[in-house]
């Protein structure tokens, strides 16, 4: 208990000296943010000094009340125990509560450990009391008014479970505990409406001090209450005692009664031990008179049995042989052999006849171009529709029994007539030749047909790729159909590959440029009576040289159709966002749009067609190339020989993109305006064309007879002699 009140003692003098090293700190340490402050710590500073010599005083007469009411407590005890030690074993129990009495009392002491956490605490609340408060103030107070309680009830607690005989003095104490916290509660509603330091810390210590003792008094009346029953309990065992039976006498009689408990004991073992045998002896006489009456019952009764089931496994055998013969003639009817397409119509066979109990009897296979064909009997089946036989996943089970090709499904057709169901298979797919012109793909004979309203065209390739030949072509065309004239700009006309007929108005790019503004003052007059049209080759290149032309180009681009004119551009670029002067895929909008050989990939990628479109319109380009490269490899052409095939992407306005095959350079004739076809001769105005002139007609073969057509030129000779070759495949002859 001393060491408790040392401890609180120690507590209010560390806070007090942390109160004055602070404000000391504050008053003597030369920085400018402590200035203001240096008048409340030199007040502070001289409360705390005059805190702790008070502090010190009244501590030390609360100290010495403590030390004396320990050195009774000790005396006390010292005269328990001396009571205790003459008590005999019997009072063992009474001896384990004084030991924990004695153990209640030394928790009321703290060791040296204790006081060494409190006094790093109170370090720790050093290096905090720069930030102490009335806040901090009123929370240190509250604590020590609950710890003081906390204790104090825990240890009435205590001693109300340990001594239930003390319960009615206890409670008596607990009435004062309650009356105890309703005052300190008042008590620490007021403190909390202090905020002057002074206040705060000299009312703090005086309401924690008073706080302190008066738990302190509860605790020890309660103590007191408990050794007065302890004393009075001690004096009563002592009298009891004095009536007890010596030890040593007790020992004997419980040796007596020992001693004839046993002689009891061992006569009725051997009693029992004696019946026992005699009840084995009979209940043997017993189990063999039995065993010798049924042994032979037994035997008999084996023996016809083991016959009996001899007999019951050739049944068994018999019936189970006979159910799977049964159940072989319910499933259906398979193919025999180790024929992979037996084996997969099989397995669809017993597909459905396990998943849905379809009997489908099979009848026969057949290999065909793609796969095969199975054949199924229905006849046990006969309400059997598509819808069934089709039903949840089962293609794709049957897909998966006949190994199918990779997207595509088995098909199934009824035969009602024969109740047959047929299974076609798709193993691989029909390969397309090389050879063999795609699907949707204009043939040179549609030539005609196919340009006869175009007006403005664009023609793109390149080099070497046809794009001037298949320009002539279509000039020679569209004037000979129109009745019309045509301004041919050609800068490259001293080329050596310039073996163009149409006679040339402009022989460069100068030429060009002036033909451009001439044509456009014509889109400005008033519209021809004769159909007038203006070629334009390499245009590409004269914007190249010349990039301010492609105002007067794009002048006329949107005119032509209006003017009763056309205008054939050429170039080897597809993407028109290439040509200088800033032009755009919308101004080729109105344009035919023709990209011979490799250009249809340039011109598939940057126009606006959709995905699927550009996909269809590659995998044609792509056939056209092989069936292109294929025919002139049969026929010996060189791409550049001017019967090589060829083919153009078309893109028409408003139409979706084509592919078609090119005539041959210089299919159609050049005709002088003054040699025009007359348009008023009587022909059919809905599907018959003006007469156009072809070039000259291939002879035919000298040997069988049959057309030929043109396989190029005769290369050894000075001057180019056109080749033919026999369209009949048994002749092939070669001849000029």
């Amino acid at each position: 208990m001393t060491t408790q009140y040392n401890r609180i003692s120690l507590k209010y003098q560390i806070i007090t000296v942390v109160v004055a090293v602070g404000s000391a700190i504050v008053l003597f340490v030369p920085y400018k943010n402590f200035k203001p402050f240096k008048s409340f710590a030199s007040y502070l500073m001289t409360a705390s000094i005059v805190s702790f010599i008070t502090t010190r005083h009244t501590m030390r007469d609360v100290l010495d009340e403590a030390e004396k009411i320990e050195g009774e407590h000790r005396d006390n005890t010292d005269k328990l125990n001396r009571k205790i030690i003459k008590i005999t074993d019997e009072k063992s129990e009474l001896e384990n509560k004084i030991i924990s009495l004695n153990g209640e009392i030394d928790t009321l002491k703290f060791d040296a450990s204790e006081q060494l956490d409190e006094l790093q605490t109170c370090q720790k609340a050093l290096r905090g009391t720069l930030n102490f408060n009335a806040e901090s103030a009123h929370k240190i107070v509250e604590d020590c008014y609950r710890v003081a309680m906390r204790k104090c009830i825990g240890h009435i607690d205590a001693l109300h479970r340990n001594y239930p005989e003390c319960a009615s003095e206890l409670d008596a104490i607990k009435l004062e505990i309650e009356a105890k916290k309703v005052r300190f509660t008042d008590k620490l509603s007021d403190y909390q409406q202090i905020y002057s330091l002074e206040e705060l810390i000299d009312g703090g210590l005086e309401l924690q001090e008073l706080m302190i003792c008066q738990c302190i008094d509860l605790r020890c009346k309660a103590q007191s209450v408990i050794i007065s029953y302890l004393s009075d309990d001690i004096s009563h065992l002592t009298e009891i005692t004095k009536d007890a039976v010596p030890f040593p006498e007790f020992e004997g009689y419980l040796e007596n009664i020992k001693e004839s408990a046993t002689i009891k004991i061992t006569e009725e073992q051997e009693k029992r031990r004696g019946d026992l045998k005699a009840m084995a002896e009979e209940f043997t006489v017993l189990v063999e008179n039995h065993k010798d009456r049924y042994v032979n019952d037994v035997n008999e009764a084996i023996a016809t049995a083991k016959l009996a089931v001899q007999q019951l496994e050739v049944s068994r055998f018999e019936l189970q042989e006979a159910l799977e013969r049964l159940e072989e003639t319910k499933k259906p009817l398979q193919f025999s052999g180790a024929s992979s397409f037996a084996v997969m119509a099989n397995s669809v066979s017993i597909y459905y006849y396990n998943r849905y109990r379809f009997l489908l009897d099979s009848l026969d296979w057949q290999e065909t171009e793609t796969g095969f064909k199975v054949i199924f009997s229905i006849r046990r089946n006969p309400g059997l529709i598509e819808s069934e036989i089709s039903a949840d996943n089962s293609l794709e089970q049957v897909a998966a029994f006949t190994n199918a090709l990779h997207g595509t499904e088995p098909k199934w057709e009824f035969n009602r007539q024969f109740s047959q169901v047929y299974l076609t298979v798709t193993h691989r797919r029909v390969v397309k030749l090389k050879n063999e012109l795609p699907r949707g793909v204009r043939t040179a004979d549609k030539f005609l047909q196919t340009v006869k309203n175009w007006k403005r065209v664009r023609i793109t390739g390149g080099s070497e790729s046809g794009k001037s030949p298949t320009a002539e072509n279509l000039v020679c065309a569209l004037t000979t159909m129109h009745d019309g004239l045509c301004d041919f700009y050609d800068p490259m006309f001293d080329s050596v590959k310039n073996y163009r007929t149409i006679p040339a108005v402009g022989r460069s790019h100068a030429d060009s440029i002036k033909g451009l503004k001439e044509y456009q003052s014509r889109m400005e007059a008033m519209p021809s009576e004769r159909f007038y049209i203006a070629w334009f080759d390499e245009i590409d290149t004269t914007l190249d040289e010349n990039p301010k032309s492609a105002s007067d180009l794009k002048a006329v681009l949107k005119q032509s159709s209006h003017k009763n004119s056309g205008l054939i551009i050429t170039g080897q670029n597809a993407n028109v966002r290439n040509l200088k002067g800033g032009f755009d895929r919308s101004d080729m909008n109105n344009f035919v749009c023709l990209h011979i050989g490799d250009n249809y990939r340039d011109a598939v990628a940057n126009s606006h067609l959709s995905e699927s479109e550009k996909s269809n319109l590659m995998k044609t380009g792509d056939a056209l190339t092989d069936y292109c490269a294929v025919k002139n490899d049969e026929d010996g052409l060189d791409h550049t020989d001017p019967s090589a095939y060829r083919f153009a992407l078309v893109l028409e306005p408003n139409k979706k993109g084509y592919f078609m095959i090119l005539p041959e350079f210089g299919e159609y004739v050049w005709q002088e305006p003054t040699d025009a076809t007359d348009t008023d001769e009587a022909t059919d105005a809905t599907d018959a064309l003006p007469s156009v002139t072809v070039s000259k007609q291939t002879p035919n073969c000298p040997q069988c007879g049959t057309e030929s057509k043109r396989h190029g030129f005769l290369k050894t000779s000075e001057a180019r002699q056109q080749r033919y070759r026999c369209k009949n495949p048994d002749c092939l002859h070669t001849f000029i």
